[in-house]
């Protein structure tokens, strides 16, 4: 521990390095260490993040988590965060609190919180009274947290520590933005790159594929597939304002990768060199929503322009009250729905009420980015469908001839990367090139 701890350091110079002593050059280093620290913490700027992480548990592997620090000459150290563990009711909700910290000489140097801490003790305490929803920590066993961090890693732009008992990385890095607008900016970052309705995301290099799930969750679980993968590796992130960073590096076909950034075009993550990147898996989950995305109507021909106006006729002969609102894809509501084709209807003279009616078609992915819409030579429809036709019984038909303009093979580009909600759908055979959004 100490061989690493000094030569990582950018303390000292050549013939220094060798007159002083072991201890005398620990001493000295956590004299640097403790300037940074200081320094970074003047009124003019903005602190430390802390890029904390614990070992967690047999049950449970925790996110990382991201903690704030200002750090003064005589000890002090204000803390804050809005973690999910905070305790007294504070949970998910900013918080600062002030303790103490120390720099100690021991096998190298080490940053000790060595009072308690609302914010960085939780995940050392072994008995957890709050049981936290979601935090599967048992009393007496803990988060496996440390308070006492050994250096691992001293640059010019970061400190890398790992836990003395328990062995987790954290990371110091000075804070760029207040403490309350990082940690809106990288919930905003978090939302978007990672939902609870889009959780698989490709894993790419110029060789090798690998998928991986939960981000959503703050982990990285990888395996050569989404579902029941032959062997998989979980890895811990925390989130950062421009993407996301892996407690420990790790690789992809000889190509390393440890933090992950926004590309400029916003439609992957990138690591440290590029070579790797981070896709959501949105085609798949193209095939699977069940959220309508309506077609864009100036994009419709002259021929489906009548059509759409038969078809409102058509609807008056069940109720009068009732006008076509849009046609687009994704499910139905109504009984026994189907997805495919979705029409929906003002059910009221006010049209604040609607209803939809659906056609079966098959969306289906046949490569990254290109799906084929195909339908049945009689497809099925939903009940809202069966009770329509015994008034207006060619509503099926126009709706037949209205889904036949869509079968084709296309190329997909989504309005968003991550969680689109809406596409622009380009014609390789057969179909219509068109546009369809939320």
């Amino acid at each position: 521990m100490m061989a690493t701890a000094l030569t990582t350091s950018c303390s000292f110079e050549q013939d220094e390095y060798f007159d002083e002593s072991a201890s005398l050059r620990v001493t000295h280093q956590n004299e640097n260490i403790k300037n940074r620290l200081v320094e970074q913490s003047a009124a003019d700027k903005n602190g430390w993040v802390i890029q904390y992480f614990v070992s967690g548990t047999d049950d449970y592997n925790f996110e990382g988590f991201n903690l704030f620090g200002r750090f003064y000459k005589n000890g002090a150290v204000t803390l804050a965060s809005d973690h999910r563990f905070l305790r007294n009711g504070n949970a998910n909700k900013y918080t600062e609190s002030n303790s103490y910290y120390d720099m100690l000489s021991e096998e190298g140097s080490v940053l000790s919180f060595n009072t308690w801490n609302d914010i960085l003790t939780v995940f050392v305490d072994p008995v957890d009274p709050s049981k936290a929803p979601g935090s599967l920590v048992n009393d007496g066993e803990g988060m496996y947290g440390d308070q006492n961090l050994v250096l691992k890693k001293l640059t010019d732009d970061e400190m890398q520590f790992y836990g003395e008992r328990h062995g987790a990385i954290s990371r110091l890095i000075p804070c760029d933005r207040p403490w309350q607008q990082y940690i809106a900016d990288t919930k905003t970052m978090k939302n978007h790159i990672a939902t609870t309705s889009l959780t698989s995301h490709y894993v790419i290099n110029d060789v090798d594929t690998m998928y991986f799930v939960d981000l959503n969750k703050g982990l990285f679980v990888y395996g050569e597939r989404i579902t029941d993968p032959l062997q998989k590796k979980t890895l811990k992130c925390v989130f950062t304002p421009n993407g996301f960073r892996l407690e420990r590096p790790d690789s992809l076909a000889d190509a390393a990768f440890q933090e992950f950034k926004m590309s400029s075009d916003s439609t992957c993550l990138l690591n440290e060199d590029g070579k790797v990147k981070v896709v959501a898996c949105w085609d798949k989950y193209m095939v699977s929503r069940t959220d309508v995305w309506d077609f864009d109507d100036t994009e419709y021909t002259d021929e489906q322009k009548s059509l759409l106006s038969q078809i409102d006729t058509e609807i008056k002969k069940f109720n009068s009250g009732w006008s076509l609102k849009s046609v687009g894809l994704g499910k139905s509501t109504g009984g026994g729905a189907v997805s495919g084709l979705v029409m929906t209807f003002y059910t009221n003279a006010q049209k604040t009420k609607t209803n939809t009616v659906g056609l079966e078609m098959a969306l289906a992915r046949l490569k990254y980015g290109q799906f084929d819409m195909s339908m049945a030579e009689e497809p099925a429809c939903d009940k809202n469908m069966d009770a329509i036709v015994k008034k207006a019984a060619d509503m099926y038909t126009l709706a037949v001839k209205m889904a036949k303009y869509y079968v084709g093979t296309y190329d997909v580009v989504p309005n968003d990367y991550f969680l689109p909600t809406g596409a622009k759908f380009t014609s390789l055979s057969g179909g219509l090139t068109f546009n369809c959004a939320k």
